[in-house]
């Protein structure tokens, strides 16, 4: 099925219902901007009293158009959108986008006038963008009917945003920090094309090489992982989230009516699909313009060249931070950079030439010794800098000057065109710190070149770690979704179990290759002694009841059973607390290590499994992942790596190392149990023992919706 933005974003003819005379009003600016932004096909105002809508005929009614317009923009008054949408469907428009608001980001009333809205969009087979959106920008068509115009064009970094601001008001300062979009796209209340419409999208769009997203929640979220997964290993992705925390939510859903989730699932979503997660709206497109504008990184290791000690020690210490490494030169790249730079300076790595203003070494002769060595993937310069610098000075040196202030500052200008090809001749990123803005001619050139320019030394770093990690998911092992079908004792125990207990958890396990304790129910104490013995001691005894919950701390679990004189004392001891339920006998694990793992349900989202430290610690740390299901090996793998304690993973202090694969087997067993049976709410397993090695469930919780 094509996707409806393949027309949305490049319609041969519009019709915009809202536009007048009158320039203070929003639909007017969005008209404007449109016949301004250069797009060439027809623009057909709708207008019920003006004949001439900006020096074009307008149409009193939608019925009265001369043909069906390939998109309507409804720029109106709430209450009118039904009806003006359903009359263009009748007139056989199929595509809109519907700027208005007030809809179900206003409560019930609104959402009930949005339900409408789909409805009327159902019946007429109309695909639309919004409601409550601030418009599309595509610079290579061109067209833009956003209320802010577009300075920049033909660029490479794409934009999809819940939040209207961020395809529209930003534009001036995306053109003050030489930042050019290629497409921007407002999704509103996502009442039809939602956030994974636009990525897939995006994803296909050959002039866009880099995604950055703004998102308030996200519905869809099995599928936009699976489309995340497959861009993300080609085009970067770049996303900031914002609805992880309370008032987060809390403004998303007044917003947009965003569906918001807690940020730790929206963590792993992301990590799980390869996509970059940036703090903030500014990292968002400028390390978003570093990843579309730059050649890709081909390993970790970067050169940082600076004019002075301090910005290039941040550099180098960010650069370690994310996982960058900053080597010594070797010794005759040293010896070839120390003839470019002054003696007290230093040739190693960073190259620290002190605050030199010659700029030939650090602009010139250095970089390309630098670009040129087959053991650099990357370079990082700070203190470029020209007319900038001079202007701040000249109050000071224009007595001293006998030129023209005109003819002094063009003087002083670098060429730079030669540094500029580097990073594409060569193949090689290259970021550029300095403090000096657009006013600097060096940060023009760059601007103009395509190559980014950050406000910090860290900035910069941070986005040469942006392209390491991209690097690192390009180069994922792809790993597979094995999927199992439901196992028929489990169909069946799932059947014949309306809630389950510790020894029916386990059984379910059990069908999913999941490793438990040997263990056996009884009801009697000479059940239960046969049963030890058979178990062989020690042993452990437990109240098993869906009923009852916490059972250690309610004193229904008894611990290294030795003997029969042990086992008949805590038998009587749990008989006297809890007459009815039947008693749990099973082998007492002697573990060197506790983890925990489960699944956990978040509307909108598939289950989510989870790992982490176990025992005691659980609750008190708080240090697991988070993945959605079905998760591959390689899902497996980071799970247990994004653990702070994942050293205890691994022949911690003399023990063995755990049995990951087995461990990784049951992750990936919990995902499927969760899969096949949706109305299971909650699976915990805690604690996962490692005996000698090998991880073993020894208690379980499966909760039923």
């Amino acid at each position: 099925m094509q996707n409806p933005l393949n027309k949305i974003m490049a319609p041969t003819s519009i019709a915009i219902v809202g536009a007048s005379n009158n320039p203070t009003k929003m639909g007017t600016i969005q008209c404007l901007n449109l016949i301004n932004s250069g797009f060439q096909g027809d623009i057909l105002p709708v207008h019920p009293k003006e004949g001439i809508v900006l020096e074009r005929k307008a149409y009193p009614l939608i019925k009265e158009l001369p043909y069906a317009p390939e998109l309507a923009v409804l720029v109106v008054p709430t209450g009118l959108v039904p009806g003006m949408l359903e009359a263009f469907g009748e007139i056989g428009t199929r595509y809109a986008v519907i700027i208005t608001a007030g809809f179900k980001e206003t409560g019930e009333k609104g959402r009930a006038l949005e339900d409408r809205v789909k409805e009327i969009a159902k019946r007429f087979s109309i695909r639309f963008l919004g409601p409550n959106c601030l418009g599309i920008i595509n610079t290579w068509l061109p067209l833009n009917m956003t209320v802010m115009p577009v300075a920049d064009h033909r660029g490479k970094l794409s934009i999809a945003s819940q939040s209207g601001t961020y395809v529209a008001q930003t534009l001036p300062y995306l053109h003050k920090h030489g930042i050019a979009l290629s497409k921007a796209i407002s999704v509103g209340n996502e009442a039809d094309i939602d956030i994974v419409d636009c990525l897939e999208y995006l994803g296909d769009d050959d002039s866009t090489k880099a995604i950055g997203l703004y998102i308030e929640g996200i519905r869809r979220a099995a599928r936009f992982l699976e489309v995340a997964r497959k861009i993300s290993r080609r085009k970067p992705i770049v996303a900031q989230y914002v609805g992880g925390t309370e008032a987060g939510a809390r403004s998303g859903s007044s917003h947009t009516g965003a569906m918001a989730g807690p940020d730790y699932v929206y963590e792993g979503l992301f990590e799980q699909a390869g996509i970059i997660r940036v703090n903030t709206i500014e990292e968002v497109y400028k390390i978003g313009w570093a990843l579309a504008s730059q050649p890709p990184l081909k390993g970790n290791r970067i050169a940082v060249l600076t004019n002075s000690g301090g910005p290039g020690t941040a550099i180098a210490n960010t650069c370690n931070k994310y996982g960058l490494e900053v080597p010594e030169f070797s010794k005759e790249i040293q010896e070839e950079v120390a003839k470019f730079i002054p003696g007290h300076a230093s040739p190693k790595n960073p190259v620290d030439l002190t605050f030199h203003i010659d700029m030939k070494g650090i602009t010139k002769h250095i970089p390309q010794l630098l670009f040129n060595s087959d053991a650099i993937d990357g370079v990082i310069i700070h203190g470029i800098m020209d007319t900038g610098f001079f202007k701040t000075v000249y109050p000071v040196i224009k007595s001293r000057i006998n030129l023209p202030e005109e003819e002094f500052f063009k003087m002083v200008e670098l060429k730079l065109d030669t540094l500029t090809q580097m990073p594409f001749s060569q193949g090689k990123p290259l970021m550029i710190s300095s403090f000096f803005d657009k006013d600097d001619h060096a940060v023009r050139v760059f601007h103009a070149q395509g190559i980014p320019v950050f406000d910090t030394p860290e900035k910069a770093a941070k986005a040469m770690a942006a392209l390491y990690k991209h690097y690192l998911v390009r180069h994922r092992s792809g790993g597979i979704v094995k999927q199992k079908k439901i196992p028929s004792g489990a169909q069946a125990l799932m059947k014949g179990s309306e809630f389950f207990d510790e020894f029916t958890a386990k059984q379910m396990l059990s069908y999913y290759g999941i490793p438990t304790t040997r263990e056996a129910l009884v009801h009697t104490l000479d059940a239960a002694l046969d049963k030890a013995e058979e178990i062989g001691y020690p042993v452990v005894l437990k109240a098993c009841s869906p009923d009852i919950l916490h059972k250690t701390e309610r004193g229904m679990v008894h611990l290294d059973i030795q003997d029969e004189r042990a086992l008949t004392k805590a038998f009587r001891s749990l008989r006297k607390k809890e007459r009815r339920s039947p008693i749990l006998v099973a082998e007492m694990l002697m573990g060197d290590r506790e983890f925990m793992a489960g699944v956990s349900s978040f509307p909108g989202f598939p289950p989510c499994v989870m790992f982490g430290l176990g025992g005691i610690f659980t609750e008190a740390l708080k240090d697991f992942t988070i993945r959605l299901a079905p998760l591959t090996r390689y899902d497996t793998a980071n799970l247990m790596d994004g653990i702070m304690a994942r050293d205890l993973l691994g022949p911690y202090r003399g023990l063995f190392p755990v049995d990951k694969t087995v461990l990784g087997s049951i992750l990936m067993g919990l995902g499927q149990l969760a899969l096949h049976f949706p109305e299971i709410k909650e699976i915990d397993l805690n604690p996962i023992m490692v005996v000698d090695g090998k991880p073993i469930v020894a208690d379980a919780l499966i909760v039923r919706r």
